[in-house]
């Protein structure tokens, strides 16, 4: 049996370093992601204050925005998502905005986040 060239034992182990290190890397942003940083327990805070008080429309665009500020600079990629549709269902209210709520509230609580 031939013995392999140096220069492919080398290519070898070039490519799977390079597979190891995606892995670890997207392993990573996993992680970091699925946590809840100080942005993001802003804007669950922020929701969670002031949705029962968000019955107009006014009011639930004005909550929308202070939570998508928030949120926009949150690491957690399921918050700034449920926050994105929690605010583009405050127009329409009802059915729409309640589950958007709903939503945002598991997302954050998949987060770690605590009510007050």
């Amino acid at each position: 049996m031939k013995k392999p060239s140096k220069r492919v034992v080398t290519v070898v182990a070039v490519v799977a370093l390079i597979v190891i290190a995606i892995m670890v890397s997207n392993a990573r942003e996993d992680e970091q992601h699925a946590g809840l940083d100080a942005s993001g327990q802003q804007a669950c805070d922020d929701f969670a204050a002031g949705y029962p008080k968000a019955e107009t429309k006014p009011e639930r665009l004005s909550l929308a925005d202070k939570v998508t500020a928030s949120s926009g600079k949150t690491a957690n990629k399921a918050i700034q998502q449920t926050a994105a549709t929690m605010g583009n269902a405050a127009s329409d209210g009802g059915a729409s905005w309640k589950k958007a709520a709903d939503d945002l509230t598991a997302a954050c609580k998949s987060a770690g986040w605590v009510a007050p």
